[in-house]
């Protein structure tokens, strides 16, 4: 009945109706932004709307008209004015309508809208504000439509035709250098991965291996070598790590080291990585500090293994070969403390011990396995186990909405949680992963710009954060802040799985790094600051520097690794070679005005996770655009006999390209100096020399193969002897030099001499000294011995008393005065012996009153820290100056020539006072 009803109902109006027809009819048009629309949020139609900035997103704010191919509704005209009304595809819309033009859509019917209507009047004043804006922005023009186009759709990721100028490389990532291994053991590379740009330099395996037949493939013995090296390498770095696990597990407070090695490896780390990470508050951890070593309190675990994490992480800017007593060296000191601090948090990880005291020491020990190369290629998967863990604790959520939570430990939440989000994302970075939470997933402000001196526990009251233009502790953490959503937008752009990013967005979220770049480093003076010390200063500086650089590679490499396909990606490839040059100078160390250098507190120094990977891979871009050059250069060479009209400029293009060869050959040589004891740095060592070799190859015309295969059988050798104790100085120095004086940093890199030298405490772990052939050892006890025996046993006269028969036991000092004149005048001895036995005795004596000088000038300046090249020099010094005085004054009768011992008894004297300058300029 229902349907006869229904059907009834509709013949009747078609009947009473027949002229009736259904028009399409044009639905509202969107005035919400497309992420408003897709959160189902309220939209204030701004230009970014106050949603999108609310939520840190104003780069997604983009306006858009009704999607492609979505049906429209339609509504029944039933008289024939009606029917007169609508337009076909030929009709004009000038019937007292207003076109409304899509230029995204262009569909074949054109519909006309009443005069009046004001959505058509709202949305054409939104469009021309959209435009003026476009306008006034620097860079390429996007209106609403074109910017949906290029945004990231609600249904997948946006296909562009950038993409089809891509290398196939960039895009899908080439299997043998982003997928290593074979089934359950494999490693995966993401796409701002080293192993991609070392890809495009040579081929590892294919450049190893003799040609093969199609049955089989026979490896060469360079091969065969190189992965078993690799095996011992690993082997032995497995049972380090077991030995370290097994000794060290739980004796936290055994391990650490005299107060001496304590203070000096303390303030290092909060002159460096606590201006640039906020992990601490300074004046409570010097206070617990203090607490600690006057034992007035009970010992607290926790604070133990924060300690023992801060000398691990500042430890990284000694030599490899710095020795913290007779059975280890600082380094792998380091390593034994970052183990046993993991056992200890693995021992005691429950749901209860999760606090702000375990994330500050997950943190720090983040930092320094990447800093002193302690399995930093596997941060990432700890990092985000970090993430989970202060997620737990709420510290993504803004302190301000709890109540009870005092101004001091908001401030600190912040702090911390900033650090987090960084060193996850740098982390990312090193591995080519994305990072590890997304921006809308908290809403933690970014910290404010206080000092640490007015921001205490008992604080009730506001306290006003300085101004952005005060530097501070924490004006590093502030300033990078500012950027992070930008950064983490690249990392995730770059590193998705399907590479979708537009060469116009690249340039404009190029633009924006500069920007910020530019505008954090001119709030860094190059003189001193007000609160920070200037070599904090020049860190803290170049660190920012470091971290912008390396997010300009990332953005840039895949269009510049992609530039023999489309010239469009020039400019990726000019910003690429500038920031590798860039990046690659901060391997300098500073100059030093004495002969030993100091701690060299500055990124260069640094040996691990992206610190050293991201110099290898500025390396290895550089590699790429020699390489890239010699290509070019090798196509455009006229005919042998034709003059080219080109010849100066080939000559400019050689020259610059022996500058770059040169650049990448101090990088490896400033490698090679810092490969440690356990082999930590040979990888990047070997394979930065292979690239080298195979780029110097094509520019002179030879076998690349060959040449590869020789130059990566040298550096395993190199690398073993390194392993077996061999200075890098002395195989430099047997190979011949590496890089011409003139690029040669002032601090010589191949043995940096620390002068962490706390040597006079009695107790082993704090004497400090390099193993033979790297720096040279302390000889002071020698020296002391040597010279006593001089004083009192070479120019001794018992010897030849006893042979001339003069000499009497009961008082020998009466000898000569007593029995020397009978003995002359009975002719036992002649005259002139016995003034020469005379002038032995003032020798000795003038040695005995001499020698508490020496004695006094070798203990001040161990005390004082001097280098031991210096106090050995000094001692020799001392002995041959005390023996030509010895000698000259035994043998030497004539008056004129009596200057002779007065000159060595000076020189004797000077010596001493030169040591006591030397430890005046370390007092």
């Amino acid at each position: 009945m229902y349907e006869d009803r229904q059907l009834g109902n509709h013949n009747e109006q078609t009947s009473t109706s027949p002229d009736s027809i259904l028009v399409p009819r044009r639905r509202r048009p969107a005035l919400s932004c497309t992420v408003c629309r897709r959160r189902k949020l309220k939209c204030d139609r701004a230009l970014p709307c106050s949603q999108c900035v609310k939520s840190k997103t104003p780069d997604l704010c983009v306006y858009s008209g009704p999607a492609q191919g979505q049906p429209l509704e339609t509504r029944p005209i039933r008289t024939a004015s009606d029917r007169a009304n609508v337009p076909n595809n030929h009709t004009s819309p000038a019937h007292g309508g207003l076109y409304v033009f899509d230029s995204r859509h262009q569909s074949t019917n054109r519909i006309t809208k009443p005069k009046g209507r004001p959505e058509e009047v709202q949305e054409l004043r939104h469009r021309v504000q959209v435009l003026e804006s476009a306008l006034s922005r620097a860079g390429s023009i996007q209106t609403p439509d074109s910017s949906a186009c290029e945004s990231v759709s609600d249904y997948g990721p946006r296909v562009t035709s950038d993409s089809l100028l891509l290398s196939e490389d960039v895009k899908y990532l080439p299997g043998r250098a982003c997928f290593r291994g074979k089934n359950g053991k494999t490693r995966y590379c993401g796409r701002c991965h080293s192993a991609l740009s070392f890809s495009f330099v040579i081929q590892r395996r294919g450049l190893l291996l003799s040609r093969p037949s199609h049955a089989e493939e026979v490896e060469s013995p360079e091969y065969l070598k190189l992965k078993k090296f690799r095996g011992e390498m690993l082997s032995r770095e497995k049972q380090d790590h077991q030995r370290a696990y097994r000794e060290k597990a739980f004796t936290l407070e055994e391990m650490l080291p005299h107060r001496r090695v304590a203070d000096e490896l303390v303030n290092l780390y909060l002159s460096t990585f606590e201006t640039t990470y906020r992990i601490l508050h300074v004046p409570t951890f010097l206070k617990q500090y203090e607490t600690y070593w006057a034992g007035t309190e009970t010992t607290d675990m926790a604070f133990i293994a924060k300690l023992l994490a801060v000398m691990a992480a500042s430890s990284c800017f000694f030599s490899p070969t710095t020795r913290l007593n007779e059975n280890d060296t600082l380094h792998s000191a380091a390593g034994g403390w970052i183990m046993a601090v993991q056992s200890w948090i693995s021992s005691i990880n429950v749901s209860s011990t999760i606090d702000f005291n375990m994330l500050q020491i997950q943190c720090i020990l983040i930092l320094a396995r990447q800093a002193d190369a302690t399995d930093g290629d596997v941060v990432w998967i700890s990092s985000g186990s970090l993430i989970r863990s202060a997620m737990m604790i709420g510290l993504h959520r803004n302190p301000a909405r709890f109540p009870k939570m005092t101004r001091f430990w908001a401030e600190m939440r912040r702090r911390l949680w900033a650090t987090i989000l960084e060193l996850d994302l740098q982390s990312a970075l090193d591995g080519g992963m994305p990072p590890s939470i997304d921006l809308d997933e908290y809403d933690c402000d970014p910290p404010s710009n206080y000092d640490d001196e007015d921001l205490t526990e008992d604080v009730t009251e506001d306290v006003i954060p300085k101004d952005a233009a005060m530097i501070t502790r924490s004006s590093f953490q502030v300033l990078l802040s500012r950027s992070l959503p930008l950064r983490v937008r690249v990392a995730k752009l770059v590193n998705s799985l399907k590479f979708a990013l537009s060469y116009d967005e690249a340039l404009r979220l190029s633009e924006q790094l500069v920007q910020y770049r530019d505008n954090a480093l001119a709030l860094f003076p190059d003189n001193a600051s007000i609160s920070i010390s200037p070599e904090s200063l020049q860190f803290t500086r170049s660190f920012l520097m470091f971290i912008m650089v390396r997010f300009l590679l990332v953005l840039h490499r895949p269009f510049s690794l992609s530039v023999q396909l489309s010239p469009k990606f020039s400019y990726s490839r000019k910003i690429c070679l500038e920031s590798s040059l860039e990046m690659l100078s901060q391997l300098d160390a500073p100059a030093v005005s004495l002969p030993e250098a100091q701690a060299c507190p500055h990124l260069g120094q640094l040996s691990g996770g992206m610190f050293r990977d991201e110099f290898f891979h500025a390396a290895i871009t550089v590699c790429v655009e020699v390489s890239l050059q010699a290509s070019e250069f090798s196509s455009s060479k006229q005919p042998p006999g034709q003059l080219s009209s080109l010849s100066s400029l080939n000559d400019l293009v050689r020259s610059q390209q022996d500058v770059l060869v040169r650049a990448v050959e101090h990088t490896l040589d400033t490698f090679g100096s810092r490969i440690s004891p356990r082999g930590k740095g040979c990888k990047a060592f070997i394979f930065l020399a292979m690239a080298l070799a195979s780029v110097k190859a094509r520019l002179n015309g030879e076998d690349a193969l060959r040449k590869v295969e020789q130059v990566a059988a040298k550096s395993i050798k190199d690398c073993e002897r390194l392993i077996r104790g061999k200075a890098w100085a002395d195989i430099r120095r047997e190979d011949g030099p590496v890089v011409p004086d003139t690029l040669a940093p002032v601090l010589n890199s191949a043995a940096p001499e620390i002068p962490f030298d706390p040597a006079l405490v009695p107790y082993e772990s704090a004497s400090v000294s390099a193993p033979p052939g790297e720096q040279a050892s302390n000889h002071a006890v020698a020296y002391l011995l040597a010279n006593w025996l001089i004083s009192f046993g070479v120019f001794s006269t018992r010897r030849e008393k006893l042979k001339l028969g003069i000499d009497h036991n009961q008082a020998p000092r009466e000898d000569l005065a007593k029995f020397g004149e009978a003995a002359v005048q009975s002719g036992k001895i002649t005259r002139q012996t016995l003034n020469r036995l005379k002038r032995q005795e003032a020798i000795m004596a003038n040695s005995a009153e001499h020698y508490p000088l020496f004695v006094a000038a070798i203990l001040v300046a161990l005390h004082a820290g001097v280098s031991n090249d210096i106090i050995n020099r000094i001692g020799l010094w001392y002995a041959v100056s005390r023996l030509a005085f010895g000698f000259c004054y035994k043998y030497i009768e004539s008056l004129k020539l009596s200057f002779v011992r007065s000159f060595f008894w000076w020189s004797g004297n000077i010596c001493c006072f030169t040591a006591f300058w030397f430890a005046s300029k370390k007092l």
